[in-house]
């Protein structure tokens, strides 16, 4: 082919070359690397789509178990803190109920003292009118 240029309408164009087989050869090789690139890009992309799929599986079933995990001590703990205030509330009311039978006794006894003071002294003062009136009566007194 001549390394003349043909002339064209707008101007002169650049001289046409044709590939020799050893171009060709060059070519195909590189267009070979590239293709066994791609592919090795391509099963790279797949092997990281599966990796990162077994990790976001992974990864919801631990947060699932740590999850479970959690609320199971989370109301393990809440079991231990209702058994121990009921553990107080029936110690409080045991002792509120032994207080209330104490003021109970308490009130008797100082009722009945009460009541045995007031009749003693219902009775001395009887008896001393009893004894004035006798007194009188009989003419022992003033």
């Amino acid at each position: 082919m001549s390394e003349t240029a043909p002339l064209t309408q707008g101007g002169p164009v650049a001289p046409m070359r044709c590939a020799t087989i050893e171009d060709l050869a060059r070519v195909r090789e590189r267009l070979a690397k590239v293709e066994g690139g791609h592919d090795n890009l391509r099963d790279g992309l797949n092997t990281l789509s599966v990796q990162f799929s077994d990790l976001r599986r992974d990864l919801t079933k631990s947060m699932a178990d740590t999850g479970a995990q959690t609320r199971r001590e989370i109301m393990e703990r809440v079991d231990d803190m209702t058994d121990t205030a009921t553990e107080r509330n029936n110690e409080i009311s045991g002792r509120l109920a032994r207080i209330e039978g104490g003021l109970k006794l308490t009130s008797w006894v100082t009722m009945t003292f009460i009541v045995l003071a007031t009749g003693l002294l219902g009775w001395g003062q009887i008896g001393d009118a009893a004894w004035s009136f006798c007194k009188r009566a009989f003419g022992y007194g003033s």
